[in-house]
C-alpha cells in the first residue's frame, strides 16, 4: 500500500462535462476521480511506450488497484459556466453524412459547452491537491506488471479536455500511511458516499454533492456503459470559503480512511 499527494496548478480551470447528457452539458465542480486516473494512465502510457489498444486496459488496472482518491482546493473556488463553442457536427441528416464540404453551414454547430473556472482567492494560480492511495505500485496488464512511480505523476500535463492544461508543482510519495476503521474521522477531501459510511456533519458548511462514475468498479474500458446509472457513485466535495473545509464522517464496515499528517482521505477496504 502506498499513497501519493499531488498538487496541481491550473491555467484557468478545466472542462470535464457530464457524460450521457445532450450536447449542452454542464461541467463538474472538480475533475472526477476517473478523470484524474485517465490523466495518470495517459502519462504512464507515454513513459512506458504502451500502445493504444493495450493502453485501454490501464484505467481498469488502476481502478482495481485503487483504495482511495480525493481532491481538495488549496486556494481556489470552482465557478461553473457554459459558453457557445463552434464544433464540427458529426451526424446523419436526410440520409447524408455530415460534415460535408458541399454544405459547410450544416456541418457546424454552436452548442453551449460546460466549463469550470477555478478562481484564486490569494492572487496565485489556482491549485488543487489530490490524495491517491493504491494497493500496489505494480498493477498488471496482460500479466505484465507496470510500476507506478512519482515520475508518472510529474508527467501529467492535463486533467480533463485538451484545453485543461495543468502543471504539477509537487508530488509526495507516502509509505507510512495510517489506516482508520470503525471510528469517526475528520476528512478534508472529497469522499464517496458508500453505504458503509455515515456523514455526520460538516465543520465548514460549504460542501456539495456530485455523482461520478464509480472509480472502484471499472472492470473494462466501456465508458458509455457506466453512464446508465448502474455504476455511479455520489461524492461529497468541499468548497473553500474562509477556512479549509472539513467533514466529520463515521466509518462502518468495508470503509476505511488513510491519513498522513493532517491529510485524511476516505476509501474502500482492500
Amino acid at each position: 500500500m502506498k499513497g501519493y499527494i499531488v498538487d496541481v496548478e491550473f491555467i484557468w480551470g478545466f472542462q470535464c462535462r457530464i457524460a450521457g447528457l445532450s450536447k449542452t452539458s454542464p461541467s463538474f465542480l472538480y475533475p472526477p476521480p476517473t478523470t484524474f486516473l485517465g490523466a495518470l494512465a495517459e502519462s504512464i502510457a507515454k513513459r512506458e511506450a504502451i500502445g493504444e489498444e493495450k493502453g485501454k486496459q490501464l484505467i481498469s488496472a488502476l481502478c482495481k488497484n485503487l483504495l482511495a482518491l480525493g481532491v481538495r482546493p488549496l486556494n481556489a473556488i470552482p465557478v461553473k459556466y457554459e459558453d457557445l463553442n463552434r464544433i464540427i457536427a458529426v451526424k446523419i441528416t436526410g440520409g447524408k453524412y455530415y460534415p460535408r464540404v458541399d454544405n459547410l453551414i450544416a456541418s457546424f454547430d454552436s452548442p453551449a459547452r460546460g466549463k469550470t473556472i477555478l478562481s484564486s482567492i490569494d492572487g496565485e494560480p489556482p491549485r488543487l491537491r489530490f490524495f491517491i492511495v493504491v494497493k500496489s505500485t505494480m498493477p498488471e496488464i496482460d500479466n505484465e506488471k507496470i510500476e507506478i512511480t512519482s515520475e508518472h505523476f510529474w508527467s501529467i500535463h492535463r486533467i480533463g479536455s485538451k484545453e485543461s492544461r495543468i502543471s504539477v508543482i509537487n508530488v509526495e510519495e507516502i509509505s507510512d500511511l495510517e489506516t482508520k476503521i470503525n471510528t469517526r474521522i475528520i476528512t478534508n477531501y472529497s469522499f464517496p458516499l458508500f453505504s458503509s459510511i455515515r456523514p455526520m456533519r460538516p465543520i465548514q458548511i460549504k460542501w456539495n454533492a456530485e455523482v461520478y462514475i464509480d472509480p472502484f468498479k471499472i472492470e473494462e474500458y466501456k465508458p458509455l456503459e457506466y453512464v446508465k446509472g448502474k455504476k455511479l457513485l455520489p461524492f461529497m466535495v468541499p468548497i473553500l470559503v474562509r477556512s479549509p473545509p472539513e467533514y466529520i464522517v463515521e466509518l462502518k464496515k468495508d470503509a476505511q480512511a488513510f491519513s498522513y499528517k493532517k491529510e485524511v482521505v476516505i476509501g474502500c477496504s482492500a
